[in-house]
């Protein structure tokens, strides 16, 4: 579920400057919640098959707030039971403060809610941190997949990280896909899930949600 903010005059903000801002001015807790919102109007009357995966990003100062976990379990119950809520976190968030947010995300994965860390590879997390986190799945940043510039290619980081999150059983995703080799290369290693422009551009809800029902029949 990612956010995009289009002017009266048809002008977009990019997010990279609105979250941004969000961040630095204290806001962007207020601009989650606020997202949450959307997605309960959005999805209400989606009618989906299970499991539909549902990603949504968690900030940093979200993850220590003390509303964090209601916030959370108010969009989980208000999805239909075929929806899995996967909470997206980045290495950076997991750091600061890993005692809360292990926590805080072991309960949510108790009532139903999966974790991903995002961007995998770009942060600052460390491998012993990485094995005693909550997580499910390791989304693998799109420099690494960029690195497979053919179908010969030679990518021994990529290969690293696949192997890692198979020794530590977390389910890969790869994210930033855009070419038929890439997929090719991440479907012979086993590479469980992918996501990019090769399948989809971002796409309002309403069209998304048609695209999707397009896809099933």
């Amino acid at each position: 579920a990612l956010m995009r903010w289009q002017r009266p005059d048809g002008r977009t903000i990019s997010p990279m400057v609105f979250i941004q801002a969000a961040e630095e001015e204290g806001l962007i807790v207020s601009l989650t919640k606020h997202l949450f919102s959307l997605i309960e109007e959005n999805v209400r009357a989606w009618q989906v098959t299970a499991p539909f995966h549902l990603g949504v990003n968690i900030a940093a100062p979200h993850l220590t707030d003390r509303s964090f976990t209601a916030d959370v379990l108010r969009l989980w119950v208000s999805l239909d039971p075929a929806f899995r809520l996967v909470l997206e976190i980045t290495e950076r968030s997991l750091v600061e403060d890993t005692e809360t947010a292990s926590a805080k995300l072991n309960e949510l994965r108790q009532k139903g809610c999966q974790v991903a860390v995002d961007d995998f590879g770009t942060g600052y997390c460390s491998l012993s941190l990485l094995q005693s986190l909550p997580v499910d799945y390791l989304k693998i940043d799109k420099i690494f997949i960029d690195s497979l510039t053919s179908a010969g290619a030679d990518t021994p980081v990529l290969d690293t990280i696949v192997a890692l999150s198979r020794r530590l059983n977390l389910t890969t995703i790869a994210e930033g896909v855009t070419a038929a080799h890439q997929v090719d290369w991440l479907i012979k290693n086993h590479v469980a899930y992918i996501q990019g422009y090769y399948y989809g551009r971002p796409m309002p809800a309403d069209e998304f949600y048609m695209w999707y029902k397009g896809q099933i029949r």
